[in-house]
């Protein structure tokens, strides 16, 4: 189909729709599947005696997070230059490849390479397939972010079900099988391509008229503000979904199975707050609802933390999980809204580093739980999860209708 063909497509039916941010989902739910599935390979890696302490496995995340840290931005500024659809699925592949062989090498510095290659594959995803997905979604940002942030949930909650699953018949080489759904997505990407080309060549010609006009301007003060929330919230669910498993394990005395399915059980909650919270923002205000959310997480993460029987404690963190992953979508779109002549980049910090800026944080943690216990652990991420919602009153209110 040629560019003239495409031009002719009204965005607007499409963004009515929602057929494209659908399909971008599946890519996000492919690419985020990888993150998703880490804990679970280091946590039986860790079991099988590949590795030999819980700092190794904080050492490993870490370096994952501050790699995509690093690139998450500049891929973001590079979309905001050219447009590049290309790079979801070098995104994907990068991210795959950086996992899947790390279950069938034993030399901690192959390690560290590989889990390097999964960081700049999963920041390169990012920034355009949100960019993207900001496109088609229309008026309503919140509910087009928010079917596109679902996939990653998604791809959370499967990632360690799908290893363990696989484990189960072949061992640590079913981190092999992690490159089958993005091989599946970058095909269709891939076939794509050029449509996706036009449309960010549309977007970019508007966003331009508005610049030349002065009728956008960033917030790089309220950026600053909303990137200490994105850290406060991202060491809280980073520090869940890295040593929830452990904590079932070794602290709560639970077997491996049900241990790496408690990280599913909580992807999934999120995945449902996720679809209604961006249209919820829509309709009542993306900062506000923020900070509804951020409050509302800190009496569950409370009661999680006294309950001593491992089921009610799994209860407990369900709606903690609800209200923390309904943020998270009109957070992207806060970003979005404190930068809008550059989406890529906002897209690129808001929604990578939500996902792994706390990895940061995962040494310190980690090293809570070597020397004390997995329960100060815990205690250190609600701690987290009050300074959320301490930062969520000072994020700028940006306007729901532009």
């Amino acid at each position: 189909m040629s560019d003239i063909t495409l031009n002719k497509i009204p965005l607007e039916n499409k963004q009515h729709s929602y057929k494209d941010n659908y399909l971008i989902m599946l890519g996000h739910m492919a690419d985020d599947l990888c993150q998703g599935s880490l804990p679970a390979i280091l946590a039986f890696m860790y079991k099988d005696g590949v590795l030999t302490s819980y700092s190794q496995i904080a050492l490993l995340i870490m370096v994952s997070t501050i790699v995509n840290a690093v690139a998450q931005p500049l891929v973001g500024f590079l979309s905001d230059k050219k447009p590049r659809p290309y790079l979801m699925t070098l995104g994907m592949c990068g991210a795959a490849l950086g996992i899947m062989f790390l279950g069938v090498v034993d030399n901690f510095y192959l390690m560290l390479i590989l889990v390097s290659i999964n960081g700049i594959g999963v920041a390169t995803f990012h920034p355009v397939a949100g960019k993207l997905a900001n496109v088609f979604a229309g008026e309503r940002v919140g509910k087009g972010m928010s079917i596109f942030s679902v996939g990653g949930n998604i791809g959370y909650a499967i990632g360690a079900l799908y290893f363990t699953f696989f484990y189960n018949f072949i061992g640590l080489t079913a981190s092999l099988t992690i490159i089958l759904p993005a091989l599946i997505m970058s095909f269709i990407f891939i076939k794509k391509n050029r449509y996706y080309l036009v449309h960010l060549k549309k977007r970019e010609r508007k966003i331009q008229k508005k610049v030349l006009n002065k009728e956008l301007e960033d917030n790089y003060l309220g950026t600053f503000i909303l990137l200490i929330l994105i850290f406060f919230r991202s060491a809280a669910m980073f520090g869940i979904t890295t040593f929830l498993p452990l904590y079932y394990l070794n602290y709560l005395q639970q077997d491996e199975n049900f241990s790496n399915i408690t990280i599913s059980i909580v992807g999934i909650c999120g995945a449902f707050a996720t679809f209604f919270g961006g249209p919820l923002a829509d309709k009542f205000g993306f900062t506000q609802f923020v900070r509804i959310c951020s409050l509302l997480c800190l009496p569950f993460i409370c009661l999680f933390l006294i309950i001593d029987n491992p089921y009610l404690a799994l209860i407990a963190l369900m709606p903690f999980a609800f209200f923390y992953y309904a943020a998270m979508s009109p957070t992207v779109v806060i970003g979005q809204k404190l930068l809008p002549k550059h989406i890529g980049m906002a897209t690129g910090i808001t929604i990578g580093l939500g996902i792994s800026f706390g990895g940061v944080a995962s040494p310190f943690l980690g090293y809570l739980g070597q020397n004390y216990n997995l329960h100060v652990t815990m205690i250190a991420i609600s701690i987290f999860v009050l300074g959320a919602f301490l930062i969520s009153l000072i994020v700028p209110i940006v306007n729901k209708h532009k």
